[in-house]
């Protein structure tokens, strides 16, 4: 019971968190509409951040995401080939998916590797320019863990 109590707490306490999708939906459907194969979006942003703008080139669908003092987190989805974890500084397992993780010259980036649906690979990545004490790895990382084919 008490469980229950602290979970109906947190949902009401955080109702936009929990049920705002980080991507409009005419956005979701116009993304399908172009990118049939390859379109895999995140499902969850990181608070404070949203929806800004996307295009698509070259195989590859890019989103941006804007938060305060011009903060920013692209996503990208692309063609990938090789091994998934070239480059990596570190790893986590979030939700059910492993993620890794490097950074340099100013840049951080989290991925991970899924397949389109004609069997290509692709590179789901979330990236930014803020710092680590100002983004925390794991949190790109949680943008990457949500991604999902529509």
């Amino acid at each position: 019971m008490r469980k229950l109590v602290v979970a109906l707490l947190l949902a009401s306490a955080f109702p936009a968190v929990a049920l705002a999708a980080p991507v409009p939906q005419q956005v979701v459907l116009a993304v399908d509409r172009q990118v049939p194969i390859a379109n895999f979006m995140p499902t969850r942003m990181l608070s404070g951040f949203h929806y800004q703008s996307w295009s698509y080139g070259k195989g590859t669908l890019r989103m941006t995401f804007a938060a305060t003092a011009g903060r920013t987190i692209v996503w990208t989805a692309a063609p990938m080939s090789g091994n998934c974890a070239t480059g990596m500084q570190k790893s986590f397992q979030l939700a059910g998916n492993k993620v890794w993780w490097a950074g340099s010259s100013g840049v951080q980036r989290a991925w991970r590797c899924v397949f389109a649906a004609d069997g290509v690979p692709i590179r789901l990545v979330a990236s930014s320019t803020a710092p680590t004490t100002k983004l925390a790895d794991v949190g790109l990382g949680r943008v990457v863990a949500s991604g999902k084919r529509y």
